[in-house]
């Protein structure tokens, strides 16, 4: 089983785009209390953009509004930038200006006549795309999902369109946009970014009033971003504005769209900044049980973290203590019969937070809100209730949160949360709801402004000390709301869905799929969040092998999101805690992956790493595929600068040697991740690698002397809450020799476990001194460090 080495920020446009409507928000940005971890700085890469113009990269820009007066449809086209238009009594302007390293677009209307109208959609840019350095089906595509659980890749277009399992319950949650009658066109969210010998992204970096939607079409005929207005009434003198649209280019894709969540993240006023390094960790009940946990499970279980040591700080209470979705506080006696408050203050006197999870913009059909409430709910043109989804077997009906009795429940419901039971950590899930079509209260309110609404309400509720995770959530407009968002399908015991070709439904390659495709979204938007890791042993409810597991647990870890552990801690086996405890604590910032463009299911994901002691890379390496393969992967291709290096391959504690050019992994084994961390070798004895963290995120602090030209030592301080036994691997250069180690003062033996590399083992509870001495063997000279 051979692994071895193969040798040999701009400035802003104007106070135009400066005042969009999501600086009326008056939320501002506070963390809340999460678990401190030892800042991790990363290595971002210096971003190069080419500022796009009629010339490079789209011909035939224009845009186009689509309105009603009364029954009669109107198209109104704007030719040219800052030359008003009037038709229909509609005055609108389209701005195109630069800024942001490429353009800005948006388009401004005015009502100017005496009569109603009623917008629909504004297509802020419709295009060409040209110049990008080959033909359409050369072309690389980025489809940004809707939701969080919707599919989400770049994909070639010449493998053709991914094809979705067209089912109403589909539709509904994954496309708000579903026209029959189109074919040949592909819909990305917001963002899209176009990619052949160049790259051309398009997205919208203001998402608080509209949705916004990227469409391409397959042959390169053309490219449109549109804002979606929903019929929403303007009545006469009033105005309103499209979203803000970015168009820009570059030499590098990835950059392209990490800068954009960055534009979009300062804009939307997403919430967290730099201390989004305090990432929440925690214990879920929902993979273990599904629903039907009772308090003396939960109990139990934060009895078992506590006796394990495990540094998890919240306990979320997922779906199934409530009698129906909607009623939040009828709660199932069965489940808990003392109700919440003891489970809330065990919690809380174990050093923990409690967290919750709730359906906010939905009740079931059979619920005592949709009951006692039914003008609180969208109405389809029967006048029916509209139908957000279905849960276990049964309807929930979508609120309606343009009205203000739905909204001031809202804020009662979370606030009694907040205070009665103490929660600290609020999951709200399936609140696509909240954007369904249907007729509102509010008829000038679009879908995105409801959802926003309904959002915003829960977060002034609960406070900007509280965490608040969305789920099931058109992503758009949550951002700035929202410090956590989950990005991907449900993880599952299971590594492959149930049906292959739904990349939407719950299992761990769709899960870790979006979690990767979405990474350049953490720490700029908000807190990604994987779904939940999952450690226990196979057996009746897991079905992972351990190189599926191991996979999971390094690409959370490499993720740098939320790390909720999901299993019963009080069956499982203890030795399966080491793989939960090598993620934690999260690191709060996330690997590249480094061929998003090349590959629909990428296989590289690369952490830089710089401390003031060294700089090193920690590299994921995947296989998807179904059999054991020889992967080989180049320096250049992980984005390595010229020069050799050590190479340690982490899940299989072994030194591979030296290299400048190339890693080759012989027998990659089905789903899984080789974990390579790789060093700059130098001619002084160094720190290799840690075995505590996938991400080495334990080395606190780290000195290296020498005494004279013949001796080197080195102290090391480490730092990671909980126990857990581990190595500290050293290289040792031919003409050194390893001399002595101290842990706490306390001597103990090196040994060798490759030629040239000595390992010193561990038990770290907390924090330890670790200090190593190297001296040069007899004959061997240097000329100091």
């Amino acid at each position: 089983m051979g692994v071895e080495p193969t040798s040999a920020r701009s400035a802003r446009p104007d106070t135009d785009f400066e005042d969009r409507g999501a600086h009326r928000d008056p939320t501002t940005p506070a963390h809340p209390k999460n678990t401190p971890i030892w800042r991790f700085r990363q290595v971002r890469p210096r971003m190069e953009h080419e500022c796009t113009n009629g010339r490079t990269g789209l011909r035939g820009k224009a845009a186009v509004v689509r309105f009603r007066v009364d029954e009669a449809t109107h198209v109104l086209r704007l030719d040219g930038p800052d030359h008003p238009v009037r038709a229909h009594g509609l005055g609108a302007v389209w701005r195109w200006q630069e800024g942001e390293g490429g353009h800005l677009a948006w388009v401004e209307l005015r009502n100017e006549g005496d009569v109603p109208l009623y917008l629909e959609t504004v297509d802020v840019l419709t295009a060409v795309p040209s110049d990008l350095g080959g033909p359409p089906e050369a072309w690389s595509v980025y489809q940004n999902g809707w939701g969080s659980w919707t599919p989400t890749f770049s994909r070639h277009l010449d493998d053709g369109l991914y094809t979705d399992p067209g089912t109403p319950a589909y539709r509904r949650m994954h496309q708000p946009h579903w026209e029959p009658e189109v074919d040949g066109v592909i819909s990305s969210e917001w963002v899209s970014v176009l990619v052949a010998g160049r790259s051309l992204l398009v997205g919208f970096v203001t998402a608080a009033d509209q949705l916004g939607e990227i469409r391409v079409g397959a042959d390169g005929s053309g490219l449109t971003a549109r804002c979606y207005f929903d019929g929403a009434l303007l009545t006469p003198g009033g105005s309103v504005r499209s979203e803000v649209l970015l168009v820009r280019s570059g030499p590098d894709p990835l950059a392209l769209l990490e800068g954009w969540a960055e534009t979009m993240g300062r804009e939307m006023r997403a919430r967290g900044g730099d201390e989004m390094n305090l990432v929440p960790t925690g214990w879920c009940t929902w993979y273990t049980y599904y629903g039907e946990n009772t308090a003396d499970d939960v109990l139990a279980n934060l009895e078992a973290i506590g006796r394990y040591d495990l540094p998890l700080d919240v306990v979320l209470i997922d779906d199934g203590y409530q009698t129906a979705i909607g009623d939040w506080f009828s709660l199932d006696p069965d489940k808990l019969p003392e109700g919440m408050e003891p489970v809330a203050r065990a919690v809380r006197d174990a050093g923990r937070r409690l967290g919750i999870w709730t359906a906010p913009f939905g009740a079931a059909a059979d619920s005592r809100l949709f009951a006692d409430h039914p003008d609180w709910f969208l109405r389809d043109e029967g006048g029916e209730p509209v139908v957000g989804w279905t849960h276990w077997g049964t309807d929930c009906y979508a609120l309606d949160c343009t009205h203000p009795e739905v909204l001031a429940w809202l804020g009662e419901t979370f606030r009694r949360m907040r205070e009665a039971w103490g929660v600290e950590f609020f999951k709200i899930d399936f609140i696509f709801a909240a954007a369904r079509p249907g007729h509102r209260h509010d008829p000038t309110g679009t879908r995105a402004q409801a959802l926003r609404r309904g959002v915003a309400t829960i977060r002034e509720a609960i406070g900007d000390d509280a965490f608040l995770l969305g789920c099931g959530a058109p992503l758009g407009p949550c951002v700035g709301l929202v410090d956590g968002m989950r990005v991907g399908p449900d993880v599952d015991p299971n590594w492959h869905p149930l049906w292959r070709h739904d990349l939407s439904m719950p299992s761990t390659e769709n899960a870790l799929r979006n979690a990767i495709a979405r990474a350049p979204f953490h720490g700029r938007l908000w807190l990604n969040d994987p779904d939940c890791l999952l450690v226990r042993q196979r057996g009746p409810d897991m079905d992972l092998v351990l190189n599926e597991m191991r996979t999971l647990t390094a690409l959370v870890a490499l993720l740098g999101g939320l790390t909720i552990n999901s299993d019963d801690l009080t069956a499982i086996r203890p030795g399966r805690l080491k793989y939960l405890r090598q993620a934690l604590p999260p690191t709060g910032v996330s690997a590249r992956p480094m061929d998003l463009f090349e590959n629909e299911l990428p296989r590289l994901l690369v952490l830089p790493v710089e401390q003031e002691w060294g700089r090193w890379w920690v590299a994921g390496v995947i296989n998807w595929e179904d059999r054991t393969t020889e992967t080989t992967v180049r320096l250049e291709q992980l984005g390595l600068p010229p020069g050799r290096y050590h190479v340690y391959h982490y899940w299989r504690r072994r030194y591979l040697g030296t290299t400048d050019d190339a890693v080759t992994i012989r027998r990659h084994q089905p789903h899984e991740t080789a974990v390579l961390i790789l060093k700059p070798v130098s001619e002084h004895p160094d720190l290799l690698a840690t075995t505590f963290h996938i991400c080495q995120v334990e080395i606190a602090d780290c000195r290296f002397e020498m005494a004279d030209s013949n001796l080197q030592s080195a102290t090391f301080d480490l730092h990671k809450a909980g126990r857990q036994f581990g190595e500290v691997l050293f290289t040792v250069p031919e003409g050194w020799r390893p001399a002595e180690a101290r842990v706490d003062g306390v001597k103990r033996d090196l040994r060798f476990v490759a030629p040239g590399v000595v390992a010193l083992g561990l038990t770290l509870e907390g924090r330890a001194v670790v200090e190593v001495g190297f001296a040069r063997e007899q004959g061997s000279r240097g000329n100091g460090r």
